[in-house]
């Protein structure tokens, strides 16, 4: 059956970051000097970074950068097949001196967002476009005295059962993604590896407005409040939506291998 246009849509791609703990960096001084200087290190055009540090579950405390690329053919214009820079984004480099500066100065704290970085594009297959959550910053911080905003980003691998092809399941997707509803302050995206390392990999990249919305539901891993049991009960269809999906493929959530991360820096062009 035809693939599913998502020309249009835009595209995620995660990059693994790492500190280099042996030089004797820590956390507290690579966040620092990724909110004061490394978010001045421009972004190609239609492009923009979050820096995620995991929160809890397979990679508590490492670092993610995650790219949201406006289409594909912004992503391909910079970025070629093989994970290498295009001309153009060799003259988008040669022509910002001070930004080179500022990568050279970033690698002395860690890995940047380059080879030879495990990374993996990934495609959008569904969202749920009626979230709650809006576009708009993962990280910015406030005033005096106020917490920064800084939302929480899930990332759940998931994978196919026995003999269930992929346009099954991605069919299956396409025609019932609308029957999701979301808790309140969440927003569900399913992702599918198109370059880079994890390829064919599915993934649902659940973008939560807060701390204190995940806690309203999940305050502890795979812990569900009484609120969540109740939003349960309330959308009947989305919880046997989700008992459909599971005939399928792996679903979000234990014992799947996941993280959720908690933004801790945005780019700032």
């Amino acid at each position: 059956m035809p693939r599913h246009d998502t020309s249009n849509a835009p595209v995620f791609s995660l990059y693994y970051i790492a500190i280099d703990t042996e030089a004797g960096v820590t956390p507290e001084q690579f966040e620092s000097f990724v909110r004061h200087k490394g978010v001045h290190i421009p972004c190609y055009p239609g492009w923009r970074w979050t820096l995620l540090r995991g929160l809890r579950g397979e990679r508590a405390g490492q670092y993610l950068m995650l790219f949201e690329i406006d289409d594909v053919g912004q992503r391909d214009r910079y970025l070629a097949a093989d994970g290498n820079q295009t001309e153009l984004a060799r003259k988008f480099w040669s022509d910002r001196p001070e930004a080179r500066e500022l990568v050279h100065e970033w690698r002395k704290y860690g890995t940047f967002s380059e080879l030879p970085t495990i990374y993996t594009d990934y495609r959008l297959l569904a969202e749920n476009k009626k979230s709650t959550v809006a576009d708009g910053p993962r990280y910015q911080e406030r005033g005096p005295g106020e917490e920064p905003l800084a939302r929480v980003i899930g990332i759940h691998n998931l994978a196919l059962r026995p003999d269930v092809r992929a346009d099954t399941f991605e069919s299956f997707i396409a025609e019932n993604h609308h029957r999701i509803e979301d808790y309140p302050d969440w927003k569900f995206r399913l992702l599918k590896g198109e370059r880079g390392n994890r390829l064919d990999q599915y993934v649902v990249l659940m973008e939560i407005a807060s701390l204190a919305a995940l806690h309203a539901f999940y305050p502890d891993a795979d812990i569900a409040t009484a609120e969540a049991a109740a939003f349960a009960k309330a959308y009947r269809d989305t919880k046997q939506m989700y008992e459909e999906w599971k005939q399928l493929a792996s679903f979000s959530g234990s014992p799947q291998i996941y993280t959720d991360y908690l933004s801790v820096a945005e780019s700032l062009s």
